[in-house]
């Protein structure tokens, strides 16, 4: 990848340096799944699709927080 690919610029603005506080630790978990190959389907979808994934992504995101605040 080259060094000024929008990825790589990203994950600077997003990360900077180590050590990681707990909301980058957390990011940097969900960048790993889909940068494994885990998530890959999400190139398949085209623009209109991806803002309905964006924003279901966003729901299912709440919903999981609250399961595991529910769960403490």
């Amino acid at each position: 990848m080259e060094s000024n690919h929008p990825l790589l610029e990203k994950l600077e603005e997003l990360f900077g340096n180590e050590p990681f506080d707990p909301i980058e630790e957390e990011l940097f978990k969900w960048f790993m799944f889909a940068y494994t190959g885990r998530g890959s389907g999400i190139k398949k979808l085209d623009r209109l699709n991806f803002e309905l994934f964006k924003s279901k992504l966003n729901s299912l995101i709440d919903a999981i927080y609250q399961w595991q605040q529910d769960k403490k």
